[in-house]
Parts: C-alpha cells; sequence; structure tokens
C-alpha cells in the first residue's frame, strides 16, 4: 500500500476545520479528520466556536445530533450539557456532577475568515487549555483594512499524503515539466504560445522554527521571447507543517494579494484543500480572480502525481534537485516523539 510508505500519523499543527460563514450562531457541525470524530459549535451569541469530541461520556451519544444552549453543546441523548472546556456543565436530572469527566477539546481560533484547531498526535487528549507552541500569523494589511475579502475557493479531496505538499514546494526540478505550461485560469486549458519559467527558492525562518518560506520568481516566454514586464513574485509561508500555507502575490505597479491554501486531513492519505483570498482593495477584482485561478490550475497539475506515487526514505537524488532532505529535517519537528498505537481505541473522554 503507498500508505505504508508515508510518516504515520498526523503531525502537530493548525488545521482549518470550516469556513466562518458555514457556522451559523447556534449551530452545530460533524467534522471527521486526523484520525478523529470532532464536532465544532458556535456559541447562541454568535462569539465563539468551540471543537471537541463528537461522543458524549455518559452514553456514546452523537452530540452533532445535539443543540446549543448559551455556550454549551447539549447532548440529544440525555440532555447532558457539555462547557466549551468539555467538562460537564449540566445534567437535568441529578445536581452531582461527574468533575472529572473531560471530553475532548481543541484549541481554536477564528482569524480571518476561517475556523482553525491546534492538534497534537502522539496518543494524547487534545485540551482547548493546553496552550499552542504558535500562532496563526497576523495579517497586518487585512487588519488594518488596506487588503479586503476577496473570495474563496473551495477546493477538492486529493489523495495524497500531507508532506507532499511541502516536499513538492523543494522539488526545483519538477517545474520545467510540470510547471511550465501556462493554463486558463481555473482550468487544465493550456494556453499555447507561452511557457513560465520559474526561479525558485526555500528556507526555514531562522527565529521561528515552525515557519519555512518558498520563494518563487516567474517570467513569461511568448513566441519563444521573454517578457520582462510579466515578471511576476510569490512569497510562500508554510506555517507549520502545509497544514496552513499562505501565499503573497506581488505584481509590478498594481498590489498584492495574499491567498491562504490549507490542507485538512480526512484521513492520512487524504487531504481536503481550500483557497480564501484577500486583495489590495484598489486591484480590480477581474486580475484578482486571475492571480488566484492561474495558482489553483498550477496546482491541480500537480494532482496525478501526488495521488499515485510512494514516498522514498532514501531518494536517489541529482544536482538542481533542491533542498529535499533539508525539509524534512525541518519537517520532522511537527511529528509527536510518541507515534499513536493505530491497535488500541480513540480515547474521547476520561470518565472517574
Amino acid at each position: 500500500m503507498r500508505e505504508a510508505t508515508y510518516p504515520r500519523g498526523f503531525p502537530d499543527s493548525w488545521y482549518r476545520l470550516a469556513a466562518s460563514s458555514d457556522l451559523a450562531a447556534g449551530q452545530v457541525k460533524y467534522v471527521e479528520c486526523l484520525g478523529k470524530q470532532i464536532v465544532v459549535f458556535r456559541s447562541e451569541d454568535g462569539k465563539s466556536v468551540t471543537a471537541m469530541s463528537a461522543f458524549c461520556p455518559h452514553l456514546g451519544a452523537n452530540l452533532a445530533g445535539g443543540c446549543v444552549k448559551g455556550e454549551r453543546l447539549e447532548c440529544p441523548f440525555h440532555r447532558w450539557q457539555l462547557c466549551s472546556d468539555g467538562r460537564v456543565g449540566k445534567i437535568p436530572y441529578s445536581e452531582k456532577l461527574p468533575t472529572r469527566a473531560r471530553q475532548e477539546t481543541w484549541p481554536i481560533r477564528e482569524r480571518y475568515g476561517q475556523i482553525f484547531i491546534y492538534h497534537r498526535g502522539g496518543g494524547e487528549l487534545n485540551d482547548c487549555e493546553q496552550a499552542p507552541p504558535y500562532e496563526i500569523p497576523d495579517i497586518p494589511e487585512v487588519d488594518d483594512g488596506r487588503w479586503v475579502y476577496r473570495g474563496r475557493h473551495d477546493g477538492k479531496t486529493v489523495r495524497m499524503h500531507l508532506i507532499e505538499f511541502a516536499e513538492n514546494s523543494v522539488d526545483f526540478a519538477h517545474f520545467a515539466p510540470i510547471h511550465s505550461e501556462m493554463f486558463v485560469p481555473w482550468t487544465g486549458i493550456k494556453v499555447p504560445g507561452i511557457k513560465v519559467e520559474h526561479e525558485a527558492d526555500w528556507e526555514p525562518d531562522a527565529e521561528q522554527p515552525h515557519l519555512a518560506y518558498f520563494k518563487n520568481k516567474a517570467v513569461l516566454h511568448v513566441l519563444g521571447r521573454l517578457v520582462e514586464r510579466t515578471r511576476a513574485s510569490a512569497l510562500i509561508t508554510f506555517v507549520g507543517p502545509g497544514s496552513v500555507v499562505t501565499f503573497r502575490f506581488k505584481i509590478p505597479d498594481v498590489g498584492e494579494i495574499i491567498m491562504f491554501q490549507t490542507h485538512l486531513p480526512i484521513s492520512a492519505m487524504e487531504q481536503k484543500v481550500d483557497f480564501l483570498w484577500y486583495a489590495d482593495k484598489t486591484i480590480p477584482r477581474l486580475l484578482v480572480s486571475y492571480v488566484v485561478g492561474n495558482w489553483v490550475s498550477q496546482w491541480a497539475a500537480d494532482i496525478d502525481i501526488w495521488e499515485n506515487k510512494v514516498y522514498l526514505d532514501k531518494p536517489t537524488l541529482a544536482a538542481g534537485d533542491g533542498p529535499i532532505h533539508r525539509m524534512r529535517r525541518w519537517y520532522k519537528q511537527f511529528y509527536p516523539t510518541v507515534e499513536p498505537d493505530e491497535t488500541a481505541p480513540t480515547r474521547l473522554a476520561v470518565l472517574v
């Protein structure tokens, strides 16, 4: 099986569960991801979001069928209410609460129109009160209103391992055979007579080890002639192991666009990929869509490779392949030191 060739478990990281607009006040959603079954719900006043394991610690009912009461989630079976920290807050027929009962919960952030959870592997319960080692980076231009929301694209589920996207960024030699063609944005239709020349670089952040940067400069060749005015650059920031990636597209004399590309592991070999972007308010919407659509088309060109390849621990490399081993050493920091026992049942709650 292809899966057996890849690193086991899910790396510690922030993961995007949903777009903010997909979770209304008082709404509950069920999500299967990261080897877990999770419910995410928004408080009745709309101000807070909680993510916890999906099955009630009482007798195992699926909490996704319940309802929100204030900031608590009420089980549809016996009407137990669970607080946002995973503790039992109310039992309608008992004044004595099981004080040591604790549902698994995740640290959660709602930023830039998206809901993120921080997931830790290693077989231990996630706890919303345990501070994540790093945060989703600020985007000052969005925070102060210079850049505005311009759209989202709910991508597809790709049959690949999460590490493949990070490895793709350091595989400089694949740009010419896979990404030298120009596509009609949002499609796989090639534009004849136009070639794309790439100049790439990759490096981890010297002070923030959870960050790494992929830099790409591109220029077009039209009918064999290099066209200097088409030069553009992109700074791609890996926030963790590729679960959250931001792209800054800089268009000379026009402005900048920032796009989130997120990967949520539905299973070890399935990634739900989504895109959401902001742009300088002075850039025409059509141009923003053109730039983002070009990237999505280029991204899609790799899918067939990702869905059919294996992971080699000791690849045979050649000069010009890019810093693949360096990236892999950087990537290892996100894996827990203790791998989960895949034969053991998942712990969803502790009842004493």
